[in-house]
């Protein structure tokens, strides 16, 4: 009997031994809580790529369908901007020129004045000082410094530097008139695209009023925008004419709702770059009435002569803008200008060669993604969350990873996450790029544990049917637990097996 009961408690202590061990293991704990985070019901028809690692320990903490191919949307632009701030350097600047062809005489340029533009995306009303304008002002400010009062001539772009298609492979043809799928030229400005606002009329039928900003003048307007009840939902659609700045707005706003802001691509950006121009030198009192703007390739006469080249702020300002906002026609410029630079030739094609090589030096294959734009606005984008952890993992290692950080969003504090993960740990913390369009949501980057270990992470949602704000939500859960883990919670006598990263 006595021999029953010692071998009946010994079997007590040892399954509450490997009980305590059991329950001691953070990483187990933490694990089986991301499973049931994941595995929310609403998302039961999503299709999920998840890996996190620690990039402290070179452990993987969690993976779910870490190697299966999703489209990433904005998520593409990690790949760009890494390899933008790899090669380029986070001192890179654009540079304009800007050229006299013909002498001054009285004060009067006789001839044209000729801008040669390299893709700078830095006249935007959403780019640091957020003044479209201010660029041309300090253009307009040295031509007066040097004795132009008027130009005889024409006013002349030329956007040779950049070379192809206005567009990215695979974009919707019913996005072009958007303006987060503005055309891609080597002169931009404003992102090349206008603002609609839209002001509800003062009774229910009216129609709304609509206004054009920053260059008022240069779009036609259309307006078929009518006034609703104040329990009206908001709805906008935007046509653009096949040829000419015509745009065409319609729908219902509610009455007494807020005036509603809405983008535009322009048809033509060299175009309404030099209409911009030419409409701050006017302001500044330089005669430009005679004025023809046009746009030329190659313009280069023996008689030019180079006034001065315009630098913008370093790729490490603009890169954050591009990043933290998911500007997508500077992510665009950026594959544009690795062409450019790396092999004579500012055309997407080539700017692809050199994304590609740079991935290849990361261990990333040509035959494991699709790199069909750089922007991530086409469809036709493929990469795991491998994939893009790889590339986070590798910029940690960089020279450049505080550039890189820095460029990403922080929840609830700046750009696209702004909102975000309020009030818990991941809020200041986590430092990401979102990713979304219809049926796709996407978030990668890098947050601190409790113990201030790093991890890597991204979380992959394809072909979903739920709200957008319910898979948001899912991925804040995750990495609010995650901001939250600690391995000192519990100290346990034994050790689990880690997961290795490859």
């Amino acid at each position: 009997m006595k021999s029953c009961m010692r071998a009946f408690l010994f079997f007590l202590l040892v399954a509450c031994a490997c009980n305590t061990v059991a329950a001691a293991d953070p990483v187990k704990s933490l694990r089986s809580d991301l499973d049931k985070i994941f595995s929310d019901g609403r998302l039961a028809d999503a299709q999920l790529g998840i890996e996190i690692i620690s990039l402290d320990r070179k452990e993987a903490i969690y993976r779910k369908n870490p190697e299966k191919l999703f489209v990433p949307a904005s998520n593409n632009k990690i790949l760009t901007a890494a390899v933008s701030l790899i090669l380029l350097g986070p001192d890179y600047r654009f540079k304009t020129q800007v050229l006299a062809d013909g002498p001054v005489l009285d004060g009067v340029l006789k001839g044209n004045l000729v801008i040669v533009g390299s893709g700078d995306p830095s006249s935007s009303s959403r780019i640091h000082p957020k003044d479209p304008f201010h660029i041309f002002k300090d253009w307009a400010a040295r031509l007066k410094q040097q004795g132009i009062r008027a130009i005889d001539g024409d006013i002349i772009g030329d956007g040779g530097s950049f070379e192809g298609k206005g567009h990215g492979q695979g974009w919707a043809w019913d996005d072009l008139a958007e303006g987060y799928a503005a055309s891609i030229s080597a002169l931009q400005f404003n992102e090349n695209l206008i603002w609609i606002e839209i002001t509800p009329g003062s009774v229910t039928g009216s129609m709304a009023s609509i206004k054009a900003e920053p260059l008022p003048n240069y779009l036609y307007l259309v307006s078929r925008v009518t006034t609703g009840s104040e329990a009206t939902k908001p709805r906008i659609d935007i046509e653009r004419a096949k040829t000419g700045e015509t745009f065409v707005v319609s729908g219902v706003v509610p009455l007494a709702g807020p005036v509603l802001l809405r983008s535009a691509a322009v048809q033509s950006p060299i175009r309404y770059y030099l209409s911009a121009l030419k409409q701050v030198l006017m302001d500044a009192g330089i005669d430009v009435s005679n004025c023809a703007i046009r746009g030329m390739r190659g313009f280069r006469p023996a008689s030019a002569t180079l006034l001065w080249v315009h630098a913008s702020p370093p790729l490490s300002e603009l890169l954050s803008s591009v990043m933290k906002l998911s500007l997508n026609l500077g992510a665009e410029t950026l594959a544009r200008v690795l062409g450019l630079e790396f092999r004579g030739e500012g055309t997407f094609s080539r700017g692809k060669e050199v994304v590609e090589e740079a991935l290849a030096r990361m261990d990333i294959s040509k035959e494991s993604y699709s790199y069909a734009d750089a922007s991530g606005l086409s469809r036709l984008n493929l990469i795991s969350a491998n994939g893009l952890v790889q590339v986070l993992q590798y910029m940690h290692h960089h020279q450049h990873f505080s550039h890189f950080y820095n460029a990403l969003s922080i929840a609830g504090i700046d750009g696209t996450l702004e909102t975000r993960m309020k009030n818990t740990k991941a809020e200041n913390n986590v430092h990401a790029k979102t990713g979304s369009f219809a049926n796709v949501s996407a978030l990668s980057g890098y947050l601190r544990t409790d113990d201030n270990e790093m991890l890597a992470f991204s979380i992959l949602a394809n072909n979903f049917l739920a709200a957008r704000d319910i898979v948001d939500g899912v991925q804040d859960k995750a990495l609010a637990r995650l901001a939250a883990f600690s391995r000192k919670e519990h100290k346990k006598k034994g050790s689990t097996k880690s997961q290795k990263v490859r």
